[in-house]
């Protein structure tokens, strides 16, 4: 496993945070999909054993889909938002999931697009220490700039249970936090903040030290496995290509 130095304080995953006992509603060969509603919030988690396995990667990606047709209903002017930093692999699920994202917003401004497509635009904000401006603020300019129904947030998560790391796909339309995982809460991105239906999608792709060793002595520091970079690539091509088939009716995956 890799470690990092955070000046950080946990904070747990979006499972967590709902506080509230979610009901598994569907299992396939070791894959579980899990479903809650609070104070009229959906939270949905996907659960599996090891997503580098073929076979679960294709429930995983079928249970996903089904999710988000839910979630998504008829939507069809979507800004997909990739939070987090390229340049640090456990934090890069965001930027890298748009990287599998067909963008169409500009093809609807220059004509006529066939049937079977949505208007789809990314954009990815970086992190406050590369750009020196809120990521929430430069959201907000661009949500106010291109109008969706809905806006969708995928990010990396911290989680206080070993167990969810990079085994679990969180989705809920309640909203989240940018940074909160790492104590750098810029600000919320929900509705009430944004004006817009929002769909946060996350990962646990680390956990806080304190939550394995159980010794609050020890310096602070989140932890990661080793094959991190492989296990963000294939969530994100998987999230990128999922977003695709229920964004798009027309679409047709290469891979």
């Amino acid at each position: 496993m890799h470690i990092i130095r955070k000046k950080s304080s946990i904070h747990t995953d979006l499972l967590m945070d709902c506080k509230v006992r979610q009901n598994r509603i569907l299992e396939k060969k070791g894959v579980q999909l899990f479903h809650a509603n609070k104070d009229s919030n959906m939270y949905s988690t996907i659960g599996f054993s090891d997503i580098t396995d073929k076979e679960q990667a294709s429930i995983v990606s079928e249970f996903f889909i089904r999710e988000l047709k839910d979630y998504v209903q008829e939507k069809d002017h979507i800004l997909i938002i990739g939070l987090g930093n390229r340049n640090s692999t456990p934090d890069a699920l965001g930027p890298m999931t748009l990287d599998h994202v067909l963008v169409t917003r500009h093809l609807f401004s220059l004509g006529n697009v066939e049937e079977g497509y949505s208007n789809v635009c990314i954009f990815e904000p970086n992190v406050f220490g590369s750009t020196g401006i809120n990521s929430v603020d430069l959201i907000r300019m661009v949500v106010d700039l291109v109008s969706p129904d809905l806006v969708i947030v995928i990010d990396s998560l911290c989680t206080s249970r070993v167990e969810r790391m990079n085994r679990t796909i969180q989705i809920t339309n309640s909203g989240i936090s940018p940074g909160s995982g790492v104590f750098n809460n810029r600000g919320e991105l929900s509705k009430k903040t944004l004006g817009r239906d929002v769909l946060a999608i996350g990962i646990p792709t680390v956990v806080d030290i304190h939550s394995l060793t159980k010794q609050d002595s020890l310096d602070n520091f989140i932890v990661t496995p080793k094959d991190i970079d492989y296990l963000i690539e294939q969530f994100s091509y998987l999230l990128g290509n999922s977003l695709n088939k229920v964004l798009h009716e027309s679409f047709v995956s290469t891979k």
